[in-house]
């Protein structure tokens, strides 16, 4: 594992939580402004925390853990209803854009951009409340000091990311072969995985889980999309060509599903 020296796991994980940490405090202000990819960057920040918490939640003590992931994954909900809105209004665009259906704008793409703009005006009154600020206080404590669990946090950070990788790779595949390997379940677990093999410093598996996410993830976006062109009276050619694209965005999961097996299997 690239990346990793011979810290401690709980070396590891003080800094790997303070600085997205300080990346959360470092974004909100432009999520706020609504600037370009900072809502996108705040949610990914969000979960990458929250999948960090979880991936290495034999290390940290269970109920501040618990607490704030839960926080975590209702702060993340919020960012992700005004964002999905923001890449289907981009998704939607470009389509029109390869069909030469530029007429269309006002009546398909004009309604996600107001739905995107009432969601951000959800997000700036949320960050007003008790709710945020008790979002805050909790950050705050866990930057000044983690909630470890001191005796299994001392191990090696080497051979702790090594444990923490195996085990989401092995999540991944699990949920493949009970779920198939286009659900919901597999994308997250792959996000997860990446998430922890980036802090582990295992390139390959961090690259894998990318591989199997970024599949994924367009496939849901194409069909997320499709089902919305469907629903606001698109033509049917234009759902037909999102449909298209949907299985489009698979043609790679097979492999990169087979890589991911091998690496876990050697």
């Amino acid at each position: 594992m690239g990346g990793v020296t011979d810290a401690s796991a709980a070396e590891l994980l003080t800094g790997a939580v303070g600085d997205l940490v300080a990346d959360l405090r470092r974004l909100r202000a432009p999520a706020l402004a609504d600037e370009p990819d900072a809502v996108h960057q705040l949610r990914t920040t969000v979960r990458r925390l929250r999948n960090l918490l979880a991936g290495y939640r034999r290390y940290l003590r269970r109920k501040p853990a618990d607490d704030l992931r839960a926080r975590l994954a209702s702060y993340g909900a919020l960012l992700g209803e005004g964002r999905d809105l923001e890449v289907r209004a981009d998704d939607c665009r470009r389509v029109l854009a390869e069909l030469d259906r530029g007429d269309l704008l006002d009546d398909l793409v004009a309604p996600l951009l107001a739905g995107h703009a009432a969601e951000h005006a959800r997000l700036v009154a949320w960050n007003a409340t008790d709710e945020a600020a008790a979002l805050d206080a909790v950050l705050d404590s866990w930057a000044a000091r983690l909630p470890l669990r001191r005796k299994r946090a001392a191990r090696s950070a080497r051979s702790a990311g090594r444990h923490v990788v195996r085990r989401e790779a092995g999540r991944v595949l699990d949920r493949a072969d009970a779920a198939g390997e286009t659900s919901h379940d597999v994308r997250k677990a792959a996000r997860r995985l990446r998430h922890v093999a980036e802090v582990a410093g295992d390139d390959r598996a961090a690259a894998l889980g990318k591989e199997i996410q970024s599949c994924l993830g367009e496939h849901r976006d194409a069909v997320l999309l499709a089902g919305y062109l469907w629903s606001a009276g698109g033509p049917a050619v234009l759902v037909a060509h999102v449909e298209v694209l949907a299985g489009r965005a698979l043609a790679d999961l097979p492999d990169a599903l087979r890589r991911l097996r091998a690496l876990h299997e050697a």
